[in-house]
Parts: C-alpha cells; structure tokens; sequence
C-alpha cells in the first residue's frame, strides 16, 4: 500500500505537472494546445463574449445548410463551453458535431471530435471514461491522420497514468514518440519523453531511466523555448535525483524549475515545485525517524 505522502505527491504531478499534447484541428483552429497543466487560463468574459457570438453563427449556419460548417462552429461551442468548465455541455456539442462529421463521411474529423471528448471528460476528473473515447478515436482515425494517432496516443497515456496501469502507460508513449519521430514534430517528442520520464518515475519506479528519458525532454524544450514544460520536466527529474539519492541533483533540478517558473510568470508552477520539495522533504524526516 502506498505512502499517503507519496499519494498525495503523485496526485499533485498529475495535476500539476504532466503536459497535454493535442493537435491542431480543423473544426476548432484555437483549440486547447497547452503545453502544461499550468498554462493561462483566460477569464470568463471574454470567452462568454465569443461564445455569444458563435451561438448567433450556428443559428444562421444551420439556416444556410452548411453541414460542415455546423460542424466547425459546434466544436469551437464544445472549447468554449469546456474552458468555461461546463463539461456537460461541452460534451452534448461535441456528440451533436461527431453526428454531423459521421453525416457526411469524414471519419478524420469524427475521430478528432470523439478524442476531444476524451479531453473534456479527462479534464474533468473520469479517466475511465476519457480512456475509452481515446480508445475509440484511434480505432477510427485514417492510416494516413498519423498526428492524429499520435497526439491521442499521448493523452491516451495521461488516462493509463491516473488509472495507474505502467504498461499500457508505457505503450502508449513509445507509440506516440515513434509517430511524432517519424512526423518529425519535435514538440509532440518533447511532450511525450516529459510524460514517459513521468511514467518511469511513479509507475515504473526506474529513477535512473527516469532521469535519462526526462533530460532528453528538458534538452528538447529548451531548444524549443518552451520554459513551463521545461519547468515541469525539472520538477519531475528533481524527484527522480531524490530516489536515487542525489539530493543536490534533486535540489539543484528543482531551483532550476523554479527559476524558469518564476521566469514565466507562473506562480502556480512555483507553488507546485515547492509543495513537492515539502513533501519528499517530509518523507525523508520520517524515514531518517525511524
């Protein structure tokens, strides 16, 4: 059985910490491509304002019998109802474009909205449930949509975590890495090595292939000059130095995560990488205690 510390750390990575890599789709071009767990959230005026705006373009969409177009704006009204943290109608946009999509053939875009409602479902706290529309996307993506595969492939995986199943975990990373690899985004690989360092560090419990898989990560999102997942990355290496022993690896890992978290303005990130040096500090007291 589990440590209750050690839960509440794990718990704290996967809200904090573990990154999102989703694809750019068609019928939603502003959809969510965060980076991390901790990127800015925009306030809830503005996004009622277009959500406004949008309901008033599906009324005169439907009017003109644009099934596509429909399509379009009602996956934009799902982003729009989930940034807003209305799951549930989210949900009932994105099942009303998915009908649409399989309507008129285009099983590219039926896959992507089906992976979408794995997103909001997985946001939302029911990984089972997200697990299985992923799990549906990718038994309907086209051979050739392989960014598609790959990106749910990645999210895939954050549902194996949360259900604490290392091996589907696993696979699924690996099988995402070799798609992004072949597609040559360095972003989905940079994305995918942070959660498979992840993976092997509270799944797998291999802190030295950990740290490994996680520089990998970190060397690529420097390059990329993307800090709050570079950030996270650090963080997730600081605990692997801490079970291997190093604890000046680990604090140095953890003060470097803290500066680019600082650097970007993340104040959340921050708090995160500190709450985490509190508890494996905890965890050492107690362990040097007995």
């Amino acid at each position: 059985m589990r440590n209750p510390l050690a839960v509440a750390l794990l718990t704290s990575f996967l809200a904090a910490v573990l990154v999102t890599c989703t694809r750019s789709r068609a019928q939603e071009p502003d959809s969510d491509l965060r980076t991390s767990a901790h990127a800015f959230t925009p306030s809830a005026a503005p996004i009622q304002n277009v959500l406004s705006s949008l309901l008033t373009l599906l009324e005169q969409t439907r009017k003109s019998g644009d099934r596509k177009a429909e399509a379009n704006l009602l996956g934009a009204i799902a982003n729009s109802y989930n940034a807003l943290h209305q799951q549930q109608r989210a949900v009932e946009q994105f099942q009303a474009a998915r009908a649409i999509w399989r309507e008129v053939g285009d099983s590219e875009h039926e896959a992507s909205t089906i992976a979408h409602i794995g997103d909001v479902y997985r946001g939302w706290g029911f990984p089972e449930l997200a697990n299985r529309y992923y799990r549906d996307a990718l038994n309907l993506y086209p051979i050739a949509d392989k960014a598609g595969r790959g990106a749910t492939l990645n999210n895939l995986s954050l549902t194996y975590f949360s259900l604490n199943n290392r091996k589907k975990c696993v696979e699924s990373l690996n099988e995402a890495l070799a798609i992004f690899r072949e597609l040559q985004d360095r972003r989905g690989e940079a994305l995918a090595l942070a959660n498979l360092g992840a993976a092997y560090v509270f799944l797998v419990n291999d802190p030295l292939k950990a740290v490994d898989i996680l520089q990998q990560a970190v060397t690529k999102l420097e390059i990329l000059d993307d800090r709050d997942s570079e950030a996270g990355a650090l963080d997730k290496m600081g605990v692997a130095w801490h079970n291997l022993g190093k604890s000046e690896l680990a604090g140095l890992s953890f003060q470097h995560a803290l500066e680019l978290f600082h650097a970007a303005g993340d104040a959340q990130g921050e708090a995160a990488v500190r709450k985490h040096m509190r508890t494996l500090g905890e965890q050492q007291a107690q362990a040097f205690s007995k």
